[in-house]
């Protein structure tokens, strides 16, 4: 049967079923239009979310010599961790490695710090020996690069630190 039979049959106007059947779907249309939205809203606030954690990871860590440092998770916990003092360095080959490492990690590498801030921490950090060192340099921005080639030139010598320390062990008291 066609639809032309069924409507003669009955004796029903083509066009009022067509807004008969519009209207039976209305419902659903709008159903399936409003649950469509309100997943798209929730999908867009979700990449919102990610990409507000992403930018806060990737961008470079206050300066570690504040007073504190507060880690944030979901604005609802904080940990506030101690303040970490300077490495201080008097030209001890036996320490050197331990100052490098360390005044690299919070000085050199961090990125908030301009090289003027990275030489004044630098020479607050240096004593004796080390300090002389450096001591005929004006502080400035290139001068930092200087004065830590410098530095890691004279007390980096992969040769001398196995050495004294293997003389450290020798000279050890018997127990």
């Amino acid at each position: 049967m066609t639809y032309k039979i069924l409507f003669d049959k009955y004796d029903i106007p083509q066009s009022e079923l067509e807004l008969g059947d519009d209207s039976d779907h209305f419902a659903d249309r709008e159903m399936f239009e409003n649950q469509y939205y309100k997943v798209k809203a929730k999908f867009n606030k979700l990449l919102h979310l990610v990409a507000d954690l992403q930018s806060r990871f990737n961008s470079p860590p206050g300066s570690i010599f504040d007073q504190g440092h507060s880690v944030h998770s979901n604005n609802t916990s904080h940990i506030k961790l101690p303040t970490m003092a300077l490495p201080t360095s008097a030209g001890d080959t036996c320490s050197w490695l331990h100052f490098r490492d360390t005044f690299e990690a919070l000085v050199v590498n961090n990125a908030t710090l301009s090289n003027v801030q990275r030489f004044h921490y630098l020479i607050a950090s240096l004593k004796n020996e080390a300090k002389d060192l450096i001591s005929n340099l004006q502080i400035t921005n290139e001068n930092f690069f200087v004065a830590w080639r410098l530095v890691t030139q004279r007390y980096n010598n992969t040769r001398l630190i196995p050495m004294m320390h293997a003389k450290h062990l020798c000279q050890m008291p018997q127990v």
